[in-house]
């Protein structure tokens, strides 16, 4: 007899226990958190290594290699994340990021990298996260392509399929890490120094109302995610970590439908460094705004507009279309904190392209009015510097460009 590969045994071991498990009475898939279950899927896997390291001998055939690596992998399959439990249980890692069978990210100790973690194909990623959220009531499939879970774990769960996505299962899992309990601990991690501690201490013994602010993911490796009616913008193909997001119309009988405010708000939930939305035409605006406004800085959005006043109109008009119904004083507010530039194009007749032909800066409020000034205009056809110095220029310097301190000239 041919001795077999490793893997071959591996998945011969597989297919024995899951033989096993199917013969219970019941039938039905192992539920994670049931202690009892998991002991018994333990026990059938040493019972199949046991078993197959038996067969081996008698063949004259090597044993297995790490049987503890390879139980603790056949419990993940059962009961766990299959390929991604490792990462799940790294305390080092904060954050997991799967972007079809053959991307898998984590991120530790605020840094993210590819790991070598990969899948047969998109369908096992798929066939792990409804095993994963099954238990919980949730479900992924055609007619629920998004779905965000809270695991036993205290882990937050988030997956997208075609075809809101372009083709592969997206999943970020967002761990549950309690690194600090006491203000000493945030000391020892240096978030605060003594002082600042010592001051805060104060503020809560003397019962001040405080707010606790700040951007979210702060100091990642870019994760851009696209959202778009139809799939136009071809990131994916450039970009290490970026997911395509493309709204679904409703079925003949008006129900399905996945509406672009819908993947804004789940893309939130995806741990996104910048969004991009490739039209804003509705209430999907303020949640636009409100990303921008909460550590999304650097997304970008667009909107037809005859001038960049114009676009800010329609930006303020689309935002109190939401059903919150905010006041247009506070939406006003929102856009002049979250809309740093508007950049307006517009189609030449002589060469029937387009071209840039304003670069507007949003500088704040002025009484109840957005205000702003334009940075670069076109002069005698082509888009010049008008001498404004930008608000934000010690920022553009710390990134590199010094053009303005000469004139506008890159």
């Amino acid at each position: 007899m041919t001795a077999m590969t490793h893997d071959e045994r591996e998945r011969a071991i597989q297919e024995r226990v899951q033989a096993v498990l199917r013969s219970r009475p019941d039938g039905d898939e192992l539920t994670p958190a049931d202690a009892g279950e998991v002991e018994f899927a333990q026990r059938v896997i040493a019972e199949q290594i046991e078993a197959a390291e038996r067969e081996a001998l008698s063949l004259g055939q090597r044993p297995i290699a790490q049987p503890r690596d390879l139980a603790r992998r056949l419990l993940a399959d059962l009961v766990g994340l299959g390929p991604l439990q490792a990462l799940l249980d790294d305390p080092t890692v904060e954050e997991i990021i799967v972007n079809g069978p053959r991307r898998v990210f984590a991120i530790a100790e605020g840094r993210k990298h590819l790991t070598e973690i990969t899948f047969a194909d998109d369908a096992e990623v798929l066939r792990l996260v409804r095993r994963t959220i099954g238990p919980l009531g949730r479900r992924l499939d055609e007619t629920s392509p998004m779905v965000d879970a809270r695991l036993p774990d205290g882990s937050r769960l988030n997956a997208v399929i075609p075809p809101l996505t372009s083709g592969a299962t997206h999943v970020t899992i967002r761990k549950f890490l309690l690194r600090a309990r006491t203000l000493d601990d945030l000391v020892a991690l240096e978030t605060l120094t003594p002082e600042a501690a010592a001051f805060l201490d104060a503020c809560v013994r003397a019962r001040l109302n405080i707010l606790i602010s700040g951007g979210t993911g702060s100091g990642l490796d870019e994760r851009v995610i696209t959202i778009e009616e139809t799939g136009e913008l071809q990131l994916e193909s450039v970009l290490p970590d970026c997911v395509a997001l493309s709204a679904r119309a409703p079925n003949a009988e008006g129900a399905g439908g996945i509406a672009i405010r819908s993947l804004v708000r789940n893309a939130l939930r995806m741990r996104p460094t910048r969004i991009i939305v490739g039209e804003v035409r509705g209430d999907e605006a303020l949640d636009m705004l409100t990303a921008m406004n909460s550590g999304h800085e650097g997304s970008m959005c667009t909107l037809h507009a005859n001038g960049p006043r114009e676009a800010l109109s329609k930006l303020r008009t689309y935002a109190l279309m939401a059903e919150e119904a905010l006041p247009a004083d506070a939406v006003n507010e929102m856009i002049a904190e979250a809309i740093h530039l508007v950049v307006q194009l517009r189609l030449d007749a002589a060469s029937h392209r387009r071209t840039a032909s304003s670069i507007y800066e949003v500088t704040g409020m002025e009484g109840d009015r957005i205000a702003g000034s334009e940075l670069f205009s076109l002069h005698e056809g082509r888009l010049a510097w008008t001498g404004i110095r930008p608000r934000r220029e010690a920022r553009l310097r710390d990134a590199g460009y010094l053009a303005v301190a000469s004139g506008g000239d890159a």
